[in-house]
């Protein structure tokens, strides 16, 4: 397997029971992902040093191994828990998901995030953040939405 451009597991994206919180195991922790191929009953293990989202693409994701930060020992988070791993290639700039489940779920780059929609604290309307740079006018409020621009289009 050649690789043409450096990638790396930032985290993995889990919900602990169904509709849940999601959360997020660091990147650093996980130490490789188990999977099936098509058409396999093998489980098999992609190591995060050498991870190639292309690998899996075409295949069912059934765990991931972790270590936790007090223990030397291995975990396994399981499949059924995986929502989407994230990861960044250093050819190209940006986080990119790698959806496991939940396939309504997308990535949103930060530069396509044009406002941010909160109801201040005590506050009975919505209001619009536009400039980012600064997100201290919704500090301690409650965040409504994002408003974003797709990137595959002009709107």
């Amino acid at each position: 397997m050649r690789w043409g451009t450096s990638r790396k597991v930032i985290g993995v994206l889990y919900e602990e029971h169904e509709n849940a919180a999601l959360k997020l195991l660091g990147g650093s922790r996980i130490t490789g992902i188990t999977y099936l191929e098509k058409g396999s009953d093998d489980v098999r293990l992609l190591s995060a040093s050498k991870f190639d989202a292309n690998v899996l693409r075409g295949a069912t994701a059934t765990g991931v191994l972790y270590r936790e930060q007090s223990s030397a020992d291995v975990q396994l988070l399981a499949g059924s828990k995986l929502v989407g791993l994230l990861y960044e290639e250093s050819g190209a700039p940006g986080l990119k998901l790698l959806r496991v489940s939940h396939t309504a779920l997308t990535l949103v780059s930060v530069r396509a995030i044009k406002g941010l929609l909160y109801l201040p604290k005590g506050g009975a309307e919505v209001e619009l953040l536009g400039d980012l740079r600064d997100l201290s006018a919704a500090a301690g409020a409650e965040l409504v939405g994002f408003l974003y621009r797709d990137e595959g289009t002009d709107q």
